[in-house]
């Protein structure tokens, strides 16, 4: 049997859901700068929208549509300056390299979301990318079957790549129906070269219930 069919929203109200509280808490004055970079239907943030004050809304995408920049996004976070305080990496494998790129470029606080969408396999593996793989230690590929236990250990040293140049504020993961993981991370800038970590350390991060999420 094969691998489940790429979608948009496998699991659209965990997605909302997270968006929703992290609006609530950090952006409840309506300053919510959004930079969607992988923007496909723009399903989600027209949902958002009808609900959340939002100053100001960019979506881009690799795949061409009417009125839409197609741009990799990638691009836009490796270059310093850019203004949007909220970014949604809703990808449909991982965000490693849009994070990677942005968190250098981090100059005030944000909001980050992240969608980690690769599937488990229909014999139950999963594929660990390059950057996956080396976040723990691994520089070989090795066999899917270890991809679903590794994976997990690899979310969490991929997220404390951000202590380099940033303090984890906050860290939220919205339970999900399916096998992608949705993740919110409330990001401030390190001023002045001090860590307030030690930037070896794993972040915590917690899950999200229904109550916690619930607008």
């Amino acid at each position: 049997m094969a691998a489940s069919k790429k979608t948009d929203n496998h699991d659209p109200r965990a997605k909302l859901l997270l968006r929703r509280y992290f609006l609530e808490k950090y952006h409840a004055d309506g300053n919510a700068d959004v930079l969607d970079c992988c923007q496909a239907g723009g399903l989600l943030w027209t949902e958002i929208r009808k609900t959340h004050e939002v100053f100001r809304y960019w979506g881009v995408d690799l795949k061409p549509k009417k009125g839409r920049l197609k741009i990799d996004s990638v691009r836009i976070l490796q270059q310093p300056g850019w203004p949007q305080n909220v970014i949604d990496i809703d990808t449909y494998g991982e965000p490693w390299k849009h994070w990677s790129a942005m968190l250098p470029n981090i100059e005030q606080p944000v909001t980050v979301f992240l969608t980690i969408g690769k599937p488990i396999l229909a014999a139950g593996g999963r594929s660990l990318s390059n950057a996956e793989r080396e976040s723990v230690g691994i520089h070989f590929k090795i066999p899917a079957a270890f991809g679903p236990k590794l994976v997990e250990l690899s979310t969490d040293f991929m997220l404390a790549h951000a202590l380099k140049s940033a303090k984890i504020i906050e860290c939220v993961e919205a339970s999900s129906t399916g096998n992608a993981r949705y993740i919110g991370v409330r990001l401030e800038p390190i001023k002045n070269g001090s860590l307030a970590v030690d930037a070896t350390s794993k972040p915590k991060h917690r899950k999200a219930n229904k109550e916690q999420c619930n607008v």
